[in-house]
């Protein structure tokens, strides 16, 4: 099965971060989504267990939802519409000194040749600059929240 890990290091609180990146509609400022908004609601706040986001990237339109959530340091995610993969995204934080820790882990796999290898592929072109813009942006609205 295919994986993909990308880490980076947050200069901001913990649950400041997780808020941040829970919080699905903020991915419309991502590097490479052209939108993406919360199609269902979840637990114990709208973006938790169950919550249903469409991210639309790349001319795709990909139905994902919350399959596992530990608020301040975990979410898992699957996408259940939109590609013919079957994947989890596994996103972790773990607080440092002077940093939080953000690891971004996909697996996935697929029964059409090829397409498993080429969303890798796109992912791992993509996820870094994604993961970079999320930093900058966070470190920046921490900034000016002081």
């Amino acid at each position: 099965m295919p994986h993909l890990r990308e880490t980076i290091r947050i200069k901001a609180p913990l649950a400041f971060v997780f808020e941040r990146l829970v919080d699905h509609e903020s991915m419309n400022d991502w590097p490479g989504v052209g939108s993406a908004k919360l199609a269902v609601e979840g637990t114990p706040n709208r973006n938790g267990l169950g919550a249903v986001r469409v991210i639309r990237a790349k001319g795709l339109s990909l139905h994902e939802e919350v399959v596992h959530f530990e608020e301040p340091t975990r979410y898992d995610y699957t996408i259940i519409k939109g590609l013919p993969v079957e994947h989890l995204g596994s996103v972790r934080l773990s607080e440092g000194p002077d940093a939080v820790e953000l690891s971004w882990e996909v697996s996935l796999q697929s029964s059409w040749p090829l397409v498993g290898p080429i969303v890798m592929f796109l992912l791992a072109r993509e996820l870094p600059g994604a993961l970079s813009h999320f930093k900058q942006d966070t470190e920046r609205r921490f900034e000016a929240s002081r």
